[in-house]
């Protein structure tokens, strides 16, 4: 009798593992996400320095992450992605997920 009653149950676990899927393939983070994210960085490192150093990394923060984006390599995962940077001083990987961005290397 207790076998005829677990079959009527809600499937909780099915529709809750739907939904994390769901988000995370709906917040994957584009390239475009990822140059913002790299512009924003660069503007954060400039901030606080009133030289002429801090003022030419905030004004130039938008190419430098524009080329920096051009030299990414994305590989997409669906639910997550890997962001490869091949930068003169290494190599640089992201994973992206959420709509977030966590520096791996």
């Amino acid at each position: 009798m207790s076998s005829a009653k677990s079959s009527r149950r809600f499937p909780y676990g099915w529709i809750i593992l739907i939904l994390v899927i769901t988000l995370l393939y709906a917040t994957n983070p584009s390239e475009g996400q990822f140059t913002s994210y790299l512009k924003d960085k660069i503007r954060e490192q400039a901030d606080g320095d009133e030289t002429l150093s801090g003022d030419l990394q905030r004004m130039l923060a938008g190419p430098v992450a524009s080329l920096a984006g051009m030299e990414t390599m994305r590989t997409d995962y669906y639910l997550c992605s890997i962001f490869k940077m091949d930068l003169p001083g290494g190599e640089h990987i992201y994973l992206g997920l959420l709509d977030h961005f966590i520096k791996l290397k």
